[in-house]
């Protein structure tokens, strides 16, 4: 009779661990946003796509920091670093490369890209850019930090799960002096992640559109712009996000901006939105190549009542040349070359006349 209860003892502990393992892997496959969410998309649009890279002339290179649901233990960590730039003799061109590093419980995922983009010009008010990017992607799940009911299961206390991707990313970029719009596709190989022998667990498709417009508020000082944008994020089965944002900015040295964010899921039967999350983000520029942008999130949900909301912080720093930005350099080169063709023309057209 003793062993009989013991071996359905055996059996209920297996079948925990078993349904433990299987709901966290679909909470990374099925339920969860695989992509890391930032605020402050419009301070480094180059996250959601790699079409972006080239629309600043010369080299810039970025890092940032989110801190998501400050109070919970295991909360989501994520840091970021960037860089991209034209290239000298093709400005046309630009390359750059991101590496993300996402600690969220005992999952821990690495993504690293490499990218390239061409920009044309469409009119005199604007250009388009198109680009894409290849990369890797490594998921770990340490089951040893787990703590589980059982202290003596040597299998939760020795245990690690690895999963390996190669990915691809890629999208456009139609942008003007005072507008832009962009769409952009992620993790488009939906390659799959062998955490273990007959594993279903894959990358799954993130899929952005993002607009917006830069009003100048006073036309002869033009020391105030007004930007109003909205983000959207769409990524099956989990809720499709809206992102509503504006912000302004004083004489290119100081802005302040405010965001709001709420999803809505198509599995839902009245499909009712949800999920909502106001923002907060402040700026400044420290130096003609240094800018610094913060952000607060406050959901608006009942799980803030367990969290202090969420925290980002981000810097940019851009790269000139001695002589001005790396393509002012061809640029400089080509209007020469047409003020010397004008001029020769003037001086034909007057010797004619003599």
């Amino acid at each position: 009779m003793i062993q009989i209860i013991n071996n359905k003892m055996r059996c209920t502990k297996l079948m925990v661990r078993f349904t433990a393992f299987a709901l966290l892997l679909l909470s990374i496959n099925i339920h969860a946003q695989q992509q890391t969410q930032f605020t402050n998309i419009l301070l480094h649009q180059y996250l959601y796509n790699p079409a972006f890279a080239g629309t600043i002339k010369g080299m810039q290179f970025n890092a940032g920091y989110r801190h998501q649901w400050a109070g919970f233990d295991g909360a989501p960590r994520v840091y970021m670093a960037s860089g991209y730039g034209t290239l000298k003799k093709k400005p046309k061109m630009a390359i750059g490369g991101l590496i993300i590093n996402d600690q969220s419980g005992l999952i821990n995922r690495t993504s690293l890209y490499g990218s390239y983009s061409y920009h044309l010009k469409l009119n005199e008010n604007l250009k388009l850019g198109f680009g894409m990017s290849l990369g890797y992607v490594q998921y770990n799940l340490k089951v040893y930090n787990a703590k589980p009911y059982d202290k003596d299961d040597g299998y939760l206390s020795s245990s690690i799960l690895n999963g390996n991707a190669l990915d691809a990313n890629t999208g456009f970029h139609l942008y003007g002096k005072k507008f832009f719009l962009g769409f952009s596709g992620q993790q488009l190989t939906k390659w799959k992640l062998n955490w273990y022998p007959g594993s279903k667990s894959a990358l799954s498709q993130h899929f952005y559109a993002y607009t917006g417009y830069n009003f100048i508020l006073d036309s002869k000082k033009k020391e105030y712009v007004l930007q109003p944008s909205v983000l959207m994020r769409f990524n099956s089965p989990a809720p499709f996000e809206i992102e509503y944002n504006l912000k302004l900015t004083y004489r290119n040295l100081v802005w302040v901006g405010t965001s709001f964010r709420h999803a809505r899921t198509s599995t839902n039967i009245d499909k009712k939105w949800q999920n909502n999350s106001f923002c907060g983000l402040l700026g400044v520029t420290v130096s003609k190549q240094f800018n610094l942008g913060y952000s607060y999130d406050f959901g608006l949900s009942n799980i803030q009542k367990y969290n202090s909301g969420s925290h980002e912080v981000i810097i940019t720093y851009t790269m000139f040349s001695k002589k001005g930005l790396i393509t002012d350099k061809v640029q400089n080169a080509d209007e020469e070359e047409l003020n010397n063709i004008d001029n020769s023309m003037k001086t034909n057209i007057k010797s004619k006349k003599k």
